[in-house]
């Protein structure tokens, strides 16, 4: 396999990835309304979303900055966020927006909308922008949380492994697989396959593909995964956001397909998008149960190798940071 082979970094340290400076898919977009207050906790962090009355999405650090109450049982004046206890209001800012001036505010955090989610940066200081998947032709649909029993790190690197293409999803390849290092917070990979499996996804993925599937894997700060899948006929693509659980790693997926220009065929095919990711998806769920990622075995494979010492760089916030 011709692959370049960077410098293998440290195999003991790897990020825990609350902590990952990067972006993190929160929530679905439609589960904060206007109005609402919902808190959430960021790899430790406690943390407040809000949606203004205008529509836009503001969080803010959990606890206010005058006597420390819980921003989550506040409520929605405008396009502010007001404590319960003393009613001060915070703007999207993070500013305290009172009649006498000085007084402390809450530190903001970055959100955007995409994917139909809310992703929010997890530091003060947006470090990389966030994800762009996909043409703009696609719409999205997310789907509800799914736990599987295993750590972060054997999660991102099933995507990257190769080889277990073929022992699992029944795929060979076409050519030689191309990875690359964008920039410090984005990794991709893109290959060609062809499908050798018989199931009813394999025999739909053949009759939309002509059987070349063109795929592309990018890895966005560890915390988000997207998959592009070129069909020829048709395109459609899915991202992955992770979160940490004391049962495993829980992770919700958004899924896209092309815009139909007829009514009602946008429905239909994201169901068969979602379809054919699932099926997919599906036969890593018992693999990755229970696994105990071995780094040294990954090191004998290129791609994972790469993969990890991607992995090991990624920057988490710091201690001092987490007010």
């Amino acid at each position: 396999m011709a692959v370049n082979v960077v410098a293998w970094a440290d195999p003991v340290r790897q990020p825990e990835p609350g902590r990952l400076r990067a972006w993190h898919l929160v929530c679905p977009s439609d589960s904060l309304r206007r109005g609402q207050v919902m808190g959430f906790n960021l790899g430790g962090r406690e943390l407040v979303l809000f949606r203004g009355q205008g529509g836009g999405v503001f969080a803010l650090s959990a606890h206010c900055a005058h006597m420390g109450t819980h921003l989550a049982g506040g409520d929605v004046v405008g396009d502010c966020l007001r404590c319960p206890l003393h009613h001060w209001r915070f703007d999207g800012s993070g500013a305290c927006q009172a009649d006498v001036g000085g007084r402390p505010g809450q530190r903001p955090f970055p959100v955007v909308e995409r994917f139909g989610a809310i992703l929010v940066f997890n530091g003060p200081v947006v470090l990389c922008p966030p994800p762009e998947v996909g043409a703009a032709d696609l719409s999205w649909r997310i789907g509800s949380e799914v736990t599987v029993s295993c750590d972060w790190l054997p999660l991102v690197a099933n995507s990257f492994d190769i080889e277990h293409l073929r022992t699992v999803h029944h795929r060979e390849l076409w050519d030689t697989p191309v990875l690359e290092r964008l920039d410090p917070f984005t990794l991709r990979l893109r290959y060609t396959s062809r499908v050798t499996g018989s199931g009813a996804s394999d025999w739909l993925m053949k009759t939309l593909s002509g059987n070349r599937i063109r795929v592309t894997i990018t890895a966005h700060g560890g915390t988000l995964l997207s998959v592009e899948s070129d069909l020829g006929r048709t395109r459609s693509a899915l991202v992955a956001g992770f979160r940490k659980t004391p049962e495993g790693m829980a992770v919700r997926l958004a899924f896209a397909a092309r815009r139909g220009r007829i009514p009602g065929m946008d429905r239909l095919s994201l169901a068969v998008s979602r379809w054919l990711f699932t099926s997919f998806l599906r036969r890593d769920l018992s693999v990755l149960h229970g696994m105990r990622f071995n780094l040294s075995g990954a090191a004998e494979d290129p791609i994972l190798r790469q993969l990890m010492d991607y992995t090991a760089s990624l920057p988490e916030d710091r201690d001092d940071e987490r007010g």
